[in-house]
């Protein structure tokens, strides 16, 4: 569905995926209203199922990458790296890194930063609470501030089951030199 207007297709956001897909900074997009996920038809349910058995390998492969990351900036100050839960694995769908307040940039420099290196990373945890579908809602009472400082200090590296091992060296590379160590060599 193109053009202005709502769209169903684009579950009330702001920015449509295809602008935040086609740009490596990414627009920050707001859910404006409150929307519903109906892009899944029965027979892309059905492709889906026949994929259950790639499953494995995908998580795999995201797990090695997330493992690279871990092993690189793990010792970065200033730098956070999402963890495997202690009573599981995660598959790592994404993988997210806080930005704290001891690392040279703030979190929206450094999505810059990435993004002049070419560089496609994503803001991190969104908080629907924040989002102006909500306001003026009574949407209870309760200590959020966890979700708040995670939605103001975290982004999203890539993790895609292409990705080169020079590729994410390149993402290694960027986050380093913006935190102060390594050089632009």
């Amino acid at each position: 569905m193109g053009g202005p207007g709502p769209s169903l297709r684009e579950h009330a956001m702001s920015v449509s995926a295809n602008d935040r897909h086609a740009s490596v900074l990414a627009p920050a997009e707001e859910y404006l209203e409150i929307g519903f996920n109906y892009r899944m038809t029965d027979m892309q349910a059905a492709v889906g199922l026949v994929q259950l058995n790639r499953l494995h390998a995908a998580v795999t492969r995201r797990r090695e990458i997330v493992a690279g990351y871990h092993a690189a900036l793990g010792g970065v100050g200033g730098l956070r790296l999402a963890q495997d839960p202690a009573y599981g694995a995660s598959n790592f769908q994404s993988f997210w890194l806080e930005v704290l307040p001891d690392f040279p940039l703030g979190r929206e420099q450094l999505l810059e930063r990435l993004a002049r290196d070419g560089i496609s990373a994503r803001r991190g945890i969104m908080a629907a609470h924040r989002q102006p579908a909500y306001f003026g809602r009574d949407t209870g009472r309760a200590d959020l501030s966890v979700t708040e400082r995670l939605t103001e200090n975290t982004l999203i590296l890539p993790v895609y089951h292409q990705l080169t091992p020079g590729e994410q060296s390149r993402v290694i590379r960027s986050i380093r030199v913006a935190g102060g160590e390594g050089s632009r060599g």
